[in-house]
């Protein structure tokens, strides 16, 4: 008999998945993917190999809309399959399983089984997804804050949003920050990166705050400013958007570098190649304020130095990423760090710095979790 075993509803997400396969690796977990036929044609997903037998995977495609319009249909069916999956892993195990249940819209499939299994694992302001929603997500929030067993938040910008907002249940709601891949982590920070780069990995959106980009990189023209990731602009729109013109600019500098997605593959190299990572963020876009971007970790574990805007999830790692408030302190940090990265002083922060990944894998992540279950 095992102490513990975790279905997981709709683990789409890398994070979400990654916490299933740790878990999946000493408890029997049941990691479950839930599509439209529309995205599912899009995306093409596809598992990776498991990586342990006690780690079971379900597909699930649907019609569009069978979260939205059509959703009262599709509920006794989803109702049905919840209810199977949880007393399949309740009958093989011994034990009832707990349940991670990370987006509100999936309140109805859960309805019927025990609040004490529930764990709403909350990744975002979902009301940001679709704001004419927000009194339908904000609801369905609110029933499952009030029934699960914890709470526990990516952001601790979040944490203390629901805290605030339910303050009966804020003893259960917890910092659940994302944890990093094992293979993010630089095994060689001792190998010099490309001098004088300065570097970032992401989409280039409107979450990136391109006037101050453009202002940092155009007063630092002896810097390449590398910029990994594609642009996700859809065909067709010609909409005028004020940060489109900002991105263009920034990245029609001489000195910048715009490089586009690459396979999930390269990734590690790139931030190991970088002198500098930073995640200059706009500290006024909703998202950014509520987040946790991926970013930061992986950034810590590419035991370079980081930078970054105020975003308040990057306040909470002092001794990893330096906070600046303007273009001119973003400018003296960049030096400052560059100069201090080749010192022995530089070189055992990234020492330390490796020595933090380590601790923060999603193996990590993981007995955290087991230790807060009763």
């Amino acid at each position: 008999m095992f102490p513990h075993s975790f279905l997981f509803l709709v683990a789409n997400t890398p994070w979400v998945y990654a916490l299933a396969e740790a878990l999946g690796t000493k408890y029997p977990t049941h990691a479950t993917w839930f599509y439209d036929w529309r995205n599912y044609r899009r995306l093409r997903p596809a598992w990776g190999k498991p990586a342990s037998p006690k780690l079971v995977r379900s597909l699930k495609v649907l019609p569009p809309g069978y979260v939205g319009q059509l959703e009262p249909l599709f509920r006794p069916y989803l109702q049905r399959q919840v209810q199977q999956w949880y007393r399949q892993l309740q009958t093989a195990t011994g034990v009832a399983p707990w349940v991670i249940v990370p987006y509100p819209f999936s309140v109805p499939w859960v309805r019927h089984l025990p609040s004490d299994r529930l764990i709403y694992y909350n990744l975002d302001d979902y009301v940001h997804y679709q704001p004419a929603r927000k009194t339908k997500i904000l609801a369905q929030e609110a029933n499952l804050i009030q029934r699960s067993a914890m709470t526990l938040c990516l952001s601790q910008f979040q944490v203390e949003a629901l805290r605030k907002r339910y303050p009966h249940r804020a003893a259960i709601i917890h910092h659940f920050p994302l944890g990093v891949a094992e293979d993010f982590i630089n095994p060689d920070v001792g190998r010099s990166p490309q001098p004088n780069t300065v570097g970032y990995i992401g989409n280039l959106i409107d979450r990136v705050d391109w006037q101050l980009v453009y202002q940092v990189a155009n007063s630092c023209p002896d810097l390449t400013f590398v910029f990994v990731g594609g642009l996700n602009d859809f065909p067709g729109d010609t909409q005028p958007q004020p940060w489109k013109t900002e991105r263009a600019k920034a990245l029609a500098l001489p000195n910048v570098r715009h490089i586009e997605k690459v396979p999930q593959s390269e990734v590690t190299r790139h931030y190991w190649s970088f002198a500098v990572n930073w995640i200059p963020y706009d500290i006024h876009h909703t998202f950014n304020q509520a987040s946790c971007p991926t970013k930061v970790m992986d950034s810590i574990a590419s035991g370079r130095p980081v930078l970054s805007t105020d975003i308040p999830e990057c306040r909470l790692y002092p001794g990893w990423i330096r906070v600046f408030h303007s273009v001119e302190e973003a400018i003296a940090l960049l030096r400052q760090q560059l100069n201090e990265a080749a010192t022995s002083v530089g070189q055992e922060k990234q020492w330390q710095q490796y020595q933090f990944a380590l601790q923060q894998t999603w193996q990590h992540r993981a007995k955290t979790l087991v230790s807060l279950l009763r």
